[in-house]
């Protein structure tokens, strides 16, 4: 999961242990509170290829994923959807 975190920049959201899920497909602007702690890091091209695939992406556009992303990136632990 992606969240904007300010106008120029997004924070990957992943679940510990794959313990949970959440919809693909909520609207924009969905509010969420996730529990867990961020850092900032490098994430590989291997984990950014899987992330693709986790995302249906089509081959060409993982053959694309070249480069490591620097990003911050959040470990939640928990998640709640806002209404």
């Amino acid at each position: 999961m992606n969240v904007k975190i300010s106008d120029t920049e997004t924070m990957f959201v992943k679940f510990k242990d794959y313990g949970f899920f959440m919809p693909k497909d909520m609207a924009p602007g969905t509010k969420v509170v996730i529990d867990g702690f961020a850092e900032r890091k490098e994430t590989s091209v291997e984990d950014l290829q899987h992330y693709a695939r986790d995302a249906k992406k089509s081959d060409e556009e993982i053959a694309k994923i070249t480069k490591p992303k620097k990003e911050i990136v959040f470990e939640a632990k928990g998640a709640v959807i806002v209404k």
